[in-house]
């Protein structure tokens, strides 16, 4: 056995290993490396540590033997496993250097233990509570813990998550681990659907211990989206509907702002997210409506943003304008008619398109949306399909309610005023008598034709030829009047629209070869 001399390690020893260690060699394996490993080679005072003999090395199993870390302090808790292994506490007062274990006359040279030094942590959530699809951002940073603080570089870090302050920590999904940069931080962003507490366990290093930071809470409040309304009419049933994320969270509550405060108003259900609430304010004033849910263990409270609705009792008719006028324009471009371009002005399209709903509505026909309309509209009476077919256009025409239904993929898709024959007698192109009778049955568009079309009973715009007969849909009269079309039954035949209309679906939908169904609703 080759032997080497530590001179340092009788300067500092104590008492108890003088006696032994005063005349002892220091004994390595037999390549000359250390005789005995150390796991871990680092850690911090109070951490137990294997040494473990290399080679031919064995150790007194009768208690004998003493370890020391850094040639003087003695180690605690010296527990021999075996003739080759022994455990051991690192000693208050380590420090870096060798790991030595002394028995009889005899020093078995370990290798270098590294005591860790202590680190702090500082953590925080920007921002602590968030909206339902919204992100925060962990950081944390990792220093030592001295006298003269500084960061601690390269550490390994890792984001852990729970959902309750009694739950188990897990690693964030899709959150890497890091380590420390440059000024010892961390940080990462996420985006929880709940409720989570987060913490940062910073990893050891060979020079420094590990940490790990106290949670932090996260809360999550739902997002409530409302649909806005501008206006609605005094005393009519009026839809306040939106939509909460995530799904299936409830009971929702509507509140009304009162003189200060909120007052509940109605509770209801999210269905697939969804909510519907009905309202009927009285007097002319701007009311003030918001959704709330109540926070629980899953989610923070929930509010969404005011709506704020004018209450207006107007009868609107051609030539008004006003939000009340868009309200209206709306809500009918939500049932499926035919209402033209976004405006605020209650033209010819709103008329007709007021004259068509009225008409299924079985109300009076002026085109004028008065109280009784208003009311409707809350819970209108529905087009239903007689003909559906899975794909593309096709046109219905009810004779009896004097509508043309434009269907897409089956479904209603709009709903146009229109008027057919008017059942009177009158002298046909042929000279012979006629009566002016729509054809009912099953067509489709044969031809068409661009611009003013001249026939001996007038003139068509744009017809679109369902019969090989001379019965079209077409427009009539002064492009600029937007009245050719009477909200009874008067043409010779033909399904009559207005010119506007017309252009709207002349190119995509009136095509050649475009199912068309005429009926009279049994």
């Amino acid at each position: 056995m080759s032997h080497r001399f530590r001179a340092a390690a009788v300067a500092g020893c104590t008492a108890l290993l003088c006696a032994a260690t005063t005349l002892g060699a220091s004994a390595a394996a037999a390549d000359g490396s250390d005789s005995f490993s150390v796991d871990p080679t680092y850690g911090q005072v109070g951490q137990t540590v294997t040494l473990t003999a290399q080679g031919t090395t064995t150790f007194p199993t009768d208690g004998t033997a003493a370890v020391t870390f850094n040639q003087d302090i003695p180690a605690t808790a010296v527990d021999p496993v075996s003739a080759t292994q022994m455990t051991v506490v690192v000693p208050d007062g380590a420090t870096t250097g060798p790991v030595d274990i002394v028995a009889a006359d005899t020093t078995y040279a370990g290798p270098t233990f590294t005591l860790q030094q202590p680190t702090s942590w500082t953590a925080s959530l920007t921002p602590a509570v968030v909206t339902y699809g919204h992100k925060s951002m962990v950081s944390a940073a990792l220093s030592t813990a001295s006298t003269i603080s500084g960061p601690v570089v390269g550490a390994p870090a890792t984001l852990q998550h729970r959902a309750t302050a009694t739950g188990a920590w897990h690693a964030v999904a899709g959150a890497a681990d890091k380590t420390t940069s440059a000024n010892g931080r961390v940080r990462w962003t996420v985006k929880p659907t709940r409720n989570e507490q987060y913490r940062v366990e910073f990893g050891a290093t060979p020079a420094y211990a590990g940490s790990t930071s106290t949670p932090l809470a996260l809360a999550v409040r739902p997002l409530i989206k409302v649909h806005k309304i501008d206006t609605a009419p005094a005393g009519t049933p009026t839809h306040i509907t939106g939509r909460i994320f995530p799904k299936h969270l409830g009971p929702l509550y509507l509140e009304k702002r009162v003189a200060s405060g909120w007052h509940g108003v109605e509770k209801t259900s999210a269905r697939h997210g969804r909510f519907d609430f009905t309202v009927s304010p009285e007097a002319y004033s701007v009311v003030h409506y918001r959704i709330t849910r109540h926070a629980d263990a899953g989610h923070a409270v929930g509010i969404s943003r005011p709506l704020n609705i004018e209450v207006v009792n107007r009868l609107l008719h051609y030539g008004d304008q006003g939000a009340d006028v868009r309200t209206l324009q709306s809500r009918l471009r939500a049932l499926h008619y035919d209402v033209g371009p976004k405006t605020s002005y209650y033209g010819w399209d709103m008329v007709h398109a007021v004259t068509a709903f009225e008409k299924v509505q079985g109300f009076h026909r002026d085109g004028v949306a008065a109280t009784k309309v208003w009311r409707a509209l809350a819970h209108p009476k529905r087009v239903h399909l007689r003909h559906a077919r899975s794909d593309g256009f096709e046109v219905e025409v009810n004779l009896t309610k004097q509508i043309l239904t434009i269907a897409k993929n089956g479904k209603v898709w709009r709903i146009l005023d229109t008027s057919t024959g008017g059942g009177y007698s009158y002298t046909g192109s042929n000279g012979q008598p006629a009566v002016a009778i729509t054809p009912t049955g099953h067509f489709s568009v044969q031809y068409k034709q661009t611009g003013w079309q001249k026939s001996k009973l007038g003139e068509l715009y744009y017809p679109s030829y369902f019969t090989n007969t001379g019965f079209a849909i077409h427009g009539e009269g002064d492009t600029n009047a937007g009245s050719n079309v009477p909200s009874y039954p008067a043409s010779h035949g033909c399904v009559r629209i207005t010119n506007s209309s017309v252009l709207r679906y002349f190119y995509k939908v009136f095509t050649v070869g475009t199912p068309v169904w005429v009926f009279r609703q049994t």
